[in-house]
């Protein structure tokens, strides 16, 4: 009987193919929240600090910057490199200062928050900008005065006047046209009652008239505005004979 040889199998070990997994792209990049806090005041004395917080997650975060500004342009603050205080890279807060002075005007501040994600596995960075409109109010230091007579006799016309001031660019205080001034009337033992309203002139001025009835003490009151400081003065006492 014939013997067949069995086929020669041949195993062929070929180079090991090794394939790269891609690259993990970067996690949205997204600012999550934003805010300003702080006394909100320009004053003479120095620089108003407003504190700014912000929260940002990606992948890598490598730097927040932040902006404080009016829409008309006459207020501006500038945050760089935000530091962070929570968190990780991937998903951290943010805190920094912004400074305002005198030359920077009162009303509603939008904030701006940059932030950039360096990922390695990008060929560029990331990028993106967060508005937050209306973010803060500021406002500029103003003041309100009052002279009112010490006593009047029953019945006779008393005059209540002042005037409403505004910081101004070099640090003084200069008259607001305009405004409105409420003038409050305290009768000893009781309630106190707003007894009418003011305008100020160009200089800032203002005068109120009322009668004399009863003893108490008179007091005027700015209520502010978007771009000024409430204020009020003490009370004056009046004596009716």
């Amino acid at each position: 009987m014939r013997t067949v040889a069995a086929p020669l199998v041949l195993t062929v070990l070929l180079p090991a193919v090794v394939v790269a997994s891609p690259a993990r792209a970067a996690g949205p990049l997204k600012v999550r929240s934003a805010g300003v806090t702080g006394k909100a005041v320009i004053t003479a004395q120095g620089k108003t600090k407003l504190s700014v917080r912000t929260r940002v997650s990606g992948t890598r975060i490598t730097d927040v910057d932040a902006t404080l500004r009016l829409p008309n342009g006459k207020g501006f603050a500038l945050v760089s490199d935000l530091k962070r205080v929570s968190g990780s890279a991937g998903d951290g807060v943010y805190t920094g200062t912004a400074v305002l002075d005198k030359a920077d005007a009162g009303g509603r501040y939008t904030l701006e928050v940059a932030a950039t994600d360096g990922t390695s596995a990008n060929a560029y960075y990331d990028f993106v900008v967060y508005r937050k409109a209306n973010a803060v109010t500021v406002r500029r230091a103003s003041k309100v005065s009052l002279t009112s007579p010490a006593s009047a006799v029953k019945g006779a016309k008393v005059k209540a006047k002042g005037t409403v001031k505004g910081l101004n660019a070099k640090g003084g205080f200069s008259g607001l046209k305009g405004r409105t001034v409420q003038i409050w009337f305290r009768p000893k033992g009781g309630k106190a009652v707003r007894l009418g309203t003011a305008k100020t002139n160009a200089k800032g001025g203002y005068a109120y008239t009322f009668k004399a009835t009863v003893d108490g003490s008179v007091s005027a009151r700015f209520a502010g505005t978007v771009q000024w400081q409430k204020r009020s003065t003490g009370w004056k006492p009046l004596d009716v004979r």
